[in-house]
């Protein structure tokens, strides 16, 4: 694998069906995900993945996660504290523990890079 990788918002082979958000997590009925992994070494994951409106509830989450919304809208309201919105062009961080509430309220595409 090349030491320089291109993010392209469809990955370098195009997304497929993937399924990421926990069953036990839902707040409504799941989404329809698809994804793909640019790469995977040791703890840390980037990513493209996509999902359409839903809603979770986070319970200590297991990443530091950097985001960045290719398209769509988010809506992340950690326990405790006020909504915030995340669109195209956009980019958050989560820290590992977070806990609240992840809903995507467009369809939402975005790349990641999650550390255990």
């Amino acid at each position: 694998m090349s030491k320089l990788i291109a993010l392209t918002s469809d990955g370098p082979d195009g997304l497929a069906a993937c399924s990421v958000v926990p069953a036990e997590s839902l707040l409504t009925a799941a989404p329809t995900e698809q994804g793909t992994v640019i790469f995977f070494e040791g703890s840390q994951t980037c990513g493209i993945w996509e999902a359409t409106p839903y809603a979770e509830r986070m319970d200590n989450y297991p990443f530091n996660e950097m985001a960045h919304i290719l398209a769509g809208r988010v809506v992340i309201t950690p326990d405790g504290g006020a909504p915030a919105t995340f669109g195209a062009g956009d980019s958050y961080v989560m820290r590992k523990g977070f806990s609240g509430r992840f809903e995507v309220t467009d369809t939402c595409r975005k790349y990641y890079f999650t550390v255990e």
